[in-house]
């Protein structure tokens, strides 16, 4: 008896499905869109994400996508408009930092401080201050556990190995073993990751002067600080996929919507045949 599949159900009611990372994506992109043709289905994690839009596309469900955040990797905007992009990655860190916007902010229905845009600007740079060394450490680490994990061995196909001597060689001659491991021990020496920690110190400090840490630095943790000195009473049990909700539709309606997301917007429904 061969295997029965929900997918079929899932995704025929659209016209386009798009896999995100987490519930505060498909919030934002939900509002600012307003897109009754797009849905919007919360994977849970980029691995997740890739996952299950590669499965979706091997079943034939070719308007099927994935949207994720860059994180420390690289942004494919140049490509969305291709029909080989499946999985969308941003040009911001995470989807939070479009949402930085000190102007819909200051006009969001549920600025209760009162806070101007200017105040708002001054409480986003003070809190990103803080977090220089924080995205240093992180962007070591993931430094780290790419030397350690790129083109790392995979598992042999069944019918290959059949004696030790064949497991040995799966394993030994593999490029991961040969090539990738003999340079793990200078890679990752101490010294190194010091240097590269000062480096993308360095680097993020320069930042805070010149206002790329909103698309740089990590969005959420900022969101996440700001929300309570911006909403000050009567929260919402929701707070922040609330605010999220109030910015965005702040931005819909001053016509401040990223030009990222509009973008991608029609990069999705371009491959349907559907107008920007």
């Amino acid at each position: 008896m061969s295997a029965t599949s929900d997918l079929p159900t899932l995704y025929k009611t659209k016209k386009v499905y798009v896999w995100v990372e987490d519930e505060e994506t498909r919030t934002y992109l939900g509002e600012v869109w307003q897109d009754p043709e797009i849905g919007l289905l919360v994977a849970g994690g980029h691995t997740n994400l890739h996952a299950v839009v590669t499965s979706s596309r091997k079943d034939g469900f070719a308007h099927v996508f994935g949207f994720r955040d860059r994180d420390f990797g690289r942004s494919n905007r140049a490509t969305w408009q291709t029909q080989e992009t499946q999985v969308m990655t941003s040009e911001v860190f995470e989807i939070e930092n479009l949402l930085l916007d000190s102007e819909a902010m200051a006009v969001c229905d549920v600025n209760t401080s009162s806070k101007t845009a200017v105040q708002i600007t001054a409480e986003l740079t003070q809190l990103a201050g803080g977090l220089p060394w924080w995205m240093s450490c992180r962007h070591a680490i993931t430094e780290i556990r790419t030397a350690v994990t790129d083109q790392f061995t995979g598992h042999p196909k069944r019918g290959a190995v059949k004696t030790q001597a064949e497991a040995e060689t799966a394993i030994f001659a593999s490029h991961w073993w040969t090539t990738v491991l003999p340079t793990l021990g200078a890679s990752t020496a101490q010294p190194l990751v010091q240097a590269s920690l000062q480096q993308h110190h360095a680097a993020y400090s320069a930042m805070l002067g010149d206002g790329q840490w909103r698309t740089h630095f990590s969005g959420k943790e900022v969101l996440r600080d700001v929300v309570t000195r911006i909403w000050t009473k009567k929260h919402s049990t929701r707070l922040l996929l609330d605010f999220i909700q109030a910015v965005g539709r702040a931005q819909r309606s001053s016509s401040r919507i990223p030009a990222e997301v509009t973008e991608l917007r029609a990069a999705l429904r371009a491959p349907v045949g559907l107008p920007p």
